[in-house]
């Protein structure tokens, strides 16, 4: 069966209004018997799964069980792509269907999947329809939770999920890829940074279909390279002058704000004071706030 015959037209209230024969080979309904049912009806929901369904899109993608005419289950793979009416308006989705072990059988599907690196592939609304093991390990759920989810919702608020955000958005306007450093506090040590490469996904048309995505894990050379700019700046920094307090304001003035929201500096008395320490220890110790910087 060509893999392209097997496709379902999906109006905006997710009602199959369309059924092509390769569609009725994978699951044995014939088009009277699936036109005008919601295209739900078909999946294989399992027990107190339900309670998922409102916060999932009206179509579904990725890999969905799809419940057979005779009764036996079957894993699809499905892609949706919307479609507009007169004036931009919604007019629902043409969903392409293919068995979900087909791709795993090819060297670029294993290839995906055995890919240490998290890829995630996103539909025009920046939903998941694709994610090897790397990318679900990384967004902490398993394929099929994440599948049909926009990434927003999964990542959760914050700048940088916006900025992923607006970058698919540009990959996808423009058809280019672009690459970012995603982090939200690089302060947190136990923040990770991710290098991030989006790029465009096209037809054989040379449409923009979909957006993909891949993450390396670079906390650990961030990190790096904060330390050698904190030594590069320190080493220019301070003792730019053999007065005490000077090099002391020096030293708040490097740790405040990037590395800490208040620093302070205070010495022995007699280090302002004297020229040597005192010959014998005394008792009673005076601390003198030398220099201080909060953010």
């Amino acid at each position: 069966m060509d893999d392209a015959s097997a496709a379902l037209v999906v109006d905006a209230r997710g009602v199959v209004t369309g059924w092509s024969e390769g569609a009725r080979l994978l699951t044995g309904f014939s088009a009277e018997e699936a036109v005008g049912r919601p295209v739900r009806d078909l999946l294989a929901v399992e027990p107190g799964a339900d309670d998922d369904l409102p916060r999932r899109p009206i179509v579904p993608v990725g890999v969905v069980t799809v419940r057979h005419r005779d009764g036996h289950t079957v894993a699809l793979r499905l892609a949706a792509c919307r479609v507009h009416g007169p004036g931009d308006a919604d007019a629902g989705h043409v969903v392409t269907a293919l068995p979900a072990e087909a791709e795993e059988t090819t060297l670029a599907g294993r290839v995906f999947e055995q890919s240490s690196l998290p890829i995630s592939v996103f539909d025009a609304e920046h939903r998941f329809i694709r994610l090897n093991a790397a990318a679900a390990e990384a967004m902490g759920g398993s394929e099929q939770d994440l599948l049909g989810r926009p990434f927003a919702d999964v990542a959760g608020p914050g700048e940088a999920t916006r900025s992923v955000d607006r970058h698919m958005r540009t990959v996808a306007e423009t058809g280019r890829a672009l690459r970012d450093e995603s982090y939200s506090q690089a302060a947190d040590p136990s923040q990770q940074v991710w290098d991030v490469e989006m790029w465009p996904v096209r037809d054989a048309a040379g449409r923009v279909v979909a957006t993909a995505l891949a993450g390396l894990d670079s906390t650990e050379q961030h990190r790096a390279r904060r330390r050698l700019a904190l030594l590069d700046e320190a080493a220019s920094a301070l003792g730019t002058t053999l007065d005490v307090g000077r090099t002391a304001e020096e030293l708040v003035a490097l740790l405040v704000p990037d590395f800490a929201d208040f620093a302070a500096v205070d010495l022995l008395d007699w280090v302002l004071d004297a020229e040597a320490p005192p010959l014998r220890g005394d008792p009673e110790v005076t601390l003198r706030r030398t220099a201080h910087a909060s953010a």
